[in-house]
């Protein structure tokens, strides 16, 4: 933490400088508006522009195609404007496939999953990618407002195509509903790691939320498989009436919300069924236990 010292400008204004490190991390110059806000003891100031983070280089040499997808999602997730991956073979090993891939298609199918970059250049020995669209405070909530409906609609969908007994429906749901949820929580999460959009005293319960949403797509995945062999209507129709619940205690927070989701995640938790399917109920009412107190801290 650094120390200003407050000057006296004319009979009644006070004014302390701004620290240089930040000044030249967002660009600020003569005549920009900032916004200040008060919290308490705390002054918070923040600019419209984000942090210009530098361009990031990514060594993959050596590295099989499970470690470059990693390395490329933490570079993402981190918010880097520009990523500059370097290779020295143009095969890799994939243990996914257990056989060796061009690296050009690995780079290419992880960048075609995430949202707002692409890829700017591809050298013999380096691929480079930037970013292509901003965000704002705005878009983060929408995005994060987004997961919410994508896991309701998720839970209706299985719902739906267990009582008209389309299993063809089903495993497409079980494909498709978690690649989208694991791609909008990586959106959240570049978008808060890139700076000045979120407010910083709510950032670790965003990010606690957003992990949290992210477990309960895994645990969805699972039960869609679960109800290839078996149907589990009624507790998926119950699984939907908690997703809807928590919703709206995210979008609408009050009292009597949080009383309804917490009745329904309690119900949810005890229900008695099939033993790998009670297994995943349990898991995800825990991870929704985990929601609530990031929701009453975000509206505090």
């Amino acid at each position: 933490m650094t120390k200003r010292k407050v000057s006296l400008i004319g009979p009644s204004t006070l004014m302390i400088s701004l620290p240089s490190k930040w000044v030249k991390a967002y660009g600020v110059k003569k005549g920009d508006e900032l916004n200040i806000d008060t919290s308490g003891r705390n002054l918070i100031i923040e600019t419209s522009d984000l942090k210009k983070s530098k361009p990031l280089i990514i060594d993959v040499c050596g590295m099989n195609a499970n470690l470059v997808r990693y390395n490329l999602y933490a570079a993402y997730r981190g918010g880097f404007d520009k990523i500059r991956i370097t290779f020295d073979e143009d095969n890799i090993y994939d243990e996914n496939i257990s056989k060796k891939v061009l690296i050009f298609d690995v780079i290419d199918e992880v960048v075609s999953n995430l949202i707002g970059i692409e890829i700017s250049s591809q050298k013999e020995s380096s691929v480079n990618i930037i970013e292509i669209s901003s965000v704002n405070h705005e878009e983060f909530l929408n995005t994060l407002k987004r997961i919410f409906i994508s896991l309701m609609n998720t839970s209706s969908d299985m719902k739906d195509a267990i009582e008209s007994k389309n299993k063809t429906v089903l495993k497409r749901i079980g494909n498709l509903s978690d690649k989208k949820i694991n791609r909008l929580c990586d959106f959240c999460s570049r978008i808060i790691n890139k700076g000045g959009i979120v407010e910083s005293d709510k950032i670790p319960q965003y990010y606690s939320l957003i992990s949290v949403l992210e477990e309960i797509g895994d645990s969805m995945e699972k039960i869609c498989k679960l109800n290839l062999e078996n149907s589990f209507f009624k507790e998926v129709k119950l699984l939907n009436l908690t997703l809807e619940s928590l919703y709206k205690l995210f979008c609408n927070y009050n009292s009597n919300n949080l009383k309804e989701f917490y009745l329904l995640k309690n119900k949810l938790k005890n229900i008695e069924c099939n033993g790998r399917m009670e297994l995943e109920l349990s898991k995800i009412s825990s991870y929704m236990s985990k929601t609530i107190p990031e929701i009453v801290s975000l509206n505090m």
